[in-house]
């Protein structure tokens, strides 16, 4: 599908029978039918029209509204789906934004529009950064597709790599911190009473020593139950001096503090709370007040204690003929990848290896130009890591 001065083309070969201009044909995979406009030879960026197309011809129509790329068209009495071409998934990211802000809205609509013509690419909101994320086959694929954004639709457009998610978590914990939440303006006011010891997640609480697997979505049972995850929230109060309720306020109060770090804003995981005692009011003790006072308390906690900055690691499976491994593992060890395995088949290496994602931005065209076009690899997250001490203002910085 293409957007032209004509209107709206849509390219489809024939493979069976005559198409002409004006009839009704069937969208067999949505199940609706649509109309033929105009039938056109396209050469170039010229276009004859034609009254019809036979089988073997390649052709543009002009009239299709919601037909998409490797939709089967039929006639409505002799219904037939084909197998839709299989569409690679993507390989290399680049962040797009618009240069000025009056350009936002449009660059959102070359962006659909542009993934609707070529079904290999993909836009996704980063949920963190809040990037715009474009995705696709190869770098070079990816820069035609901006350049197509600015000739054809006038939008200056920004490029640069993504910004890594990172994390951070406690290397070393405090103990017995001590957050009093008084506050008296009128009427009812509020108190809470409360102190906490923070400590990192040990082996004993699921995780891994060297790579934390991020959960800091998930929870755990007020009173002290663990969970694999990135926060375990544990209550050791005895005697009643914070109600269970309170409690509960206290535990989604330091959720709340987990929004952000103190290194850089960061998202917190990897931490255990205890909540050892507290105190309460009897006119202006509330959940409220608990929940502000577990969210300063830990605040607070946060910046006392020894912090450290996480980013997040990769498994890669890396394909090479057998004469380009010795570069490749050269250029992982260079990315800081540790090389968890390799398997050798007949004329080809897979290498398995953990690395950095912030390392591998335009990977792709290094492994290209490293194994002569042959080389191919694929990745998937699987959690986080601590950011050694000699990229740690590199990565505090992205």
């Amino acid at each position: 599908m293409n957007a032209t001065a004509t209107g709206r083309l849509t390219c489809l070969r024939v493979y069976s029978g005559t198409m002409r201009k004006g009839e009704t044909v069937l969208d067999a995979t949505a199940g609706r039918t649509e109309r033929i406009g105009r039938i056109l030879r396209v050469q170039a960026d010229r276009h004859a029209e034609v009254e019809q197309a036979v089988a073997g011809d390649i052709v543009a129509v002009v009239g299709l509204k919601s037909t998409r790329a490797g939709t089967t068209l039929c006639a409505p009495d002799a219904p037939l789906v084909l197998e839709p071409p299989t569409v690679a998934a993507p390989v290399v990211s680049v962040a797009v934004e618009a240069a000025t802000r009056a350009d936002i809205g449009r660059l959102s609509s070359a962006l659909a529009r542009l993934v609707e013509e070529d079904p290999s690419l993909a836009v996704r909101t980063d949920p963190e950064t809040g990037q715009t994320v474009l995705s696709g086959m190869g770098e070079l694929h990816l820069e035609v597709a901006v350049e197509k954004i600015r000739l054809s639709h006038g939008l200056r457009v920004e490029v640069g790599r993504p910004r890594v998610a990172y994390r951070e978590t406690v290397a070393r914990g405090v103990s017995g911190l001590v957050y009093r939440h008084v506050k008296q303006d009128g009427g009812a006011g509020q108190f809470a009473h409360v102190v906490i010891d923070v400590a990192p997640l040990d082996g004993d609480d699921g995780d891994d020593v060297s790579v934390i697997h991020d959960g800091s979505g998930t929870g755990t049972g007020t009173g002290g139950s663990g969970g694999a995850g990135g926060f375990v929230f544990r209550s050791v109060v005895v005697g009643g001096r914070v109600p269970q309720e309170f409690v509960r306020a206290v535990e989604a109060g330091c959720r709340d503090a987990l929004a952000e770090g103190p290194l850089g804003g960061h998202p917190v995981t990897g931490l255990r709370v205890t909540l050892t005692d507290g105190a309460t009011h009897s006119k202006d003790s509330s959940e409220m007040a608990f929940r502000a006072a577990g969210r300063f308390a830990l605040r607070e906690a946060l910046r006392a204690a020894t912090m450290e900055l996480l980013e997040p690691v990769v498994e890669v499976v890396v394909t090479v003929p057998d004469e380009a491994v010795g570069g490749v593992l050269g250029d992982l060890a260079a990315r800081r990848g540790r090389v968890a395995g390799s398997t050798t088949r007949t004329g080809s290496t897979s290498i398995t290896a953990a690395v950095p994602l912030a390392e591998l931005f335009g990977y792709a065209s290094r492994l290209r130009s490293r194994s002569q076009g042959r080389g191919t690899f694929t990745s998937r997250p699987v959690g986080y890591a601590p950011v050694p001490a000699t990229v740690y203002a590199r990565g505090a910085s992205d």
